[in-house]
Parts: structure tokens; sequence; C-alpha cells
């Protein structure tokens, strides 16, 4: 049985990682921040994470914040959007903690070029894990899509059967992390697809819903002249799939792809642009997520004994071609010390 360590105590032993931390969340200006009392803002017993619907809809989350409020006593306020609007919340300051799947997004977000005057909008991005996204459907598959098709056949396919009016593909259309995935496919091909099918909900239906929404949609149209189609991350899929029976996984990566590959990433919110946030708090979590143990319980968790996210902080860039560096692992080492010895 482990017990709740104060604050008092983590601050003493996370003092390096706290300096580190204001050294980058300052640029260097730490007399200008310093008087920012970051680690005294209101309830820092609670946070607000900003997530996808993703890891809410698959249960990851029912599954992993009771074990780290078991541990620290901070409880998890859940924002379940897109990825978009997840980040949109943390920009505006609405969240102390955001954890979404869109890398070029993430990038940016931590971008002091594309902050607010110099500053970046979050501190630093961690790994915490990856899993894929498929292209599901009905079994009738008018669109041919065969075993062993790569990327590029299986989009032409989807593009030449919605141009014949054999199929309705239904996208998010929210900017989630999904949607900016559709998007790319789309655009190896060089269509805008909201373009080249606007105003033609039965060949290109933009849901403007989550997950769980989409593909119910997908699901109701048994038309057999134009049966749905959707992407989905594989972690959602392996939810609901017991209750969408009539569809199937019709396309996922082969050998030697990693286009379809979807990482995530966590970043906490400046307290230089928001001094509200509860960044040590946010930290603490994100400590949690990279820690052995928090990767450990990633890897655990299963839908009808199938895996739906792969752990992979430090390891990004060799499992799901993420790019991680040496100062992601220096930053956030520290903060995974206190869930030391913890077991799954």
């Amino acid at each position: 049985m482990f017990t709740r360590k104060p604050l008092k105590i983590i601050l003493s032993e996370h003092k390096a990682a706290v300096i580190l931390a204001v050294v980058i969340i300052a640029g260097g200006s730490i007399g200008t921040y310093f008087a920012i009392d970051y680690l005294n803002a209101q309830n820092p017993e609670k946070i607000t994470l900003a997530t996808t619907t993703s890891t809410y809809d698959s249960g990851l989350l029912d599954y992993l914040l009771p074990k780290f409020t078991e541990q620290t006593g901070i409880q998890i306020k859940v924002l379940s959007v897109g990825t978009g609007t997840a980040i949109q919340y943390g920009k505006d300051g609405n969240a102390d903690v955001i954890l979404v799947h869109s890398r070029s997004r993430e990038d940016d977000f931590v971008n002091a070029s594309l902050g607010v005057d110099g500053i970046p909008y979050g501190i630093h991005r961690a790994c915490i894990m990856f899993n894929d996204f498929i292209i599901v459907g009905h079994s009738s598959n008018p669109a041919n899509l065969l075993p062993g098709d790569n990327v590029t056949t299986v989009m032409t396919k989807l593009r030449d059967a919605i141009d014949t009016g054999n199929m309705t593909f239904y996208s998010r259309g929210d900017n989630s992390g999904t949607h900016s995935k559709e998007k790319a496919l789309w655009a190896e091909l060089g269509i805008i697809a909201a373009t080249r099918w606007s105003a033609q909900p039965d060949k290109y239906t933009e849901t403007g819903q989550g997950m769980a929404s989409t593909l119910l949609m997908t699901w109701e149209d048994v038309d057999a002249a134009h049966e749905g189609y959707t992407l989905v991350d594989r972690g959602t899929w392996l939810s609901f799939n017991d209750t969408y029976i009539s569809l199937n996984i019709l396309a996922e990566s082969v050998v030697g792809e990693d286009i379809l590959l979807n990482p995530y990433g966590a970043i906490p919110i400046n307290p230089v642009l928001h001094p509200h946030v509860k960044y040590l708090s946010a930290c603490r979590f994100i400590g949690f997520l990279t820690s052995p143990y928090g990767q450990a319980l990633i890897n655990t968790y299963r839908k009808n004994n199938v895996v739906l996210f792969h752990a992979s902080f430090g390891t990004c860039d060799h499992n799901c071609s993420c790019t991680t560096t040496d100062d992601e692992i220096v930053i956030w080492t520290p903060f995974q010390a206190e869930f030391a010895g913890l077991t799954v």
C-alpha cells in the first residue's frame, strides 16, 4: 500500500525538474516571470484534462484516472472533445493539460514563434502511446477494398466508389485528430474531400460529431446503393465493434507503412500565459502517464483481450516515426519518481 506524499515532499524531490521547467517556460528570462505563483494555483488537487473522444470512448481514461487519483489525491475533470477543440481549450487556458493526437498541431502548440508574444501555449510535449487508424465498412464492400491494399490503393478505390455513387464516406468533419488524418490521406491523392463532394451528402457526409456518433451513422447506412465507410482509430473501434457487428475492418496498415499510425502526446499548459493553471499537478499527471507504472497500465488495458493502445514514452521515434528527444526524457523522468515501485 502506497501513501500519498505531501506536496512539500514532491517539490523537494522534483526540485531540479521544477527549476528546469521554469527555465523552459521563461525562455531564459526568469526574472520576468518568476513572480508568477506556479505552484499555488487554486485547488491544485483538481485539474482539467482536455482530450480526444478516442481516449474517453475507448474506456482508457476510466481505467487510468482512478489509479492516478489514488496515488496522488488529484482529481481530474475530463473534457472529451476533438483534438482541435482540446488544443483550443489549452490555448484559452480552459484546461491544465491536453492529451491529443495530431503531431503537427502539438508541435505548433509548443512552438514559441506560434504562441503569444514569443511565449508558447504549452511547455513540452511527452510521447504517451500510439495505436493506428483503420477503415471500416459493411461486408458488401462496394469499394472492393482488399487485404494487402496499400494506403494509396485504398484511398483511390474509395475516391472512385464515391464518384460513381456506390458508397458514402462518413467524415468526422470536426477538426479532430481523426479528421486531420483523413484529410491528409485524401491530400495524398491531391483531393480536398469537402470541396470535391461539396453538398453531396449521399457521397460524402461531414457528421460534425465524435467518433462514436460517426460510427453509428456509418452503421445505420445500409442502403445497398451507397453503404457507408469511415476512418476510425483502432482503440475506439475495439470499444464498439461488438455493437456495430455489421461493420468490418476493410483496410489497415500493411507491412512497411506507417502513415496510419496514430501517436498521442500530452502537454501541460504554459502558466506564463495562464497563471491560474495547475502546472505542477499537470506535470505530475504526465509523470504518471510516462512512468513505467503508467506505461504498463496503458499496455495492459484491453477490450475482448485485445490491446487498444501501445505505450511509447521514449521510443516513439522507433515504433511510429514520431520524433522524440533526449530532452523529453530528461524533463519528464523526475516527475515519474513518485510512482516508482508501483506495479500493475
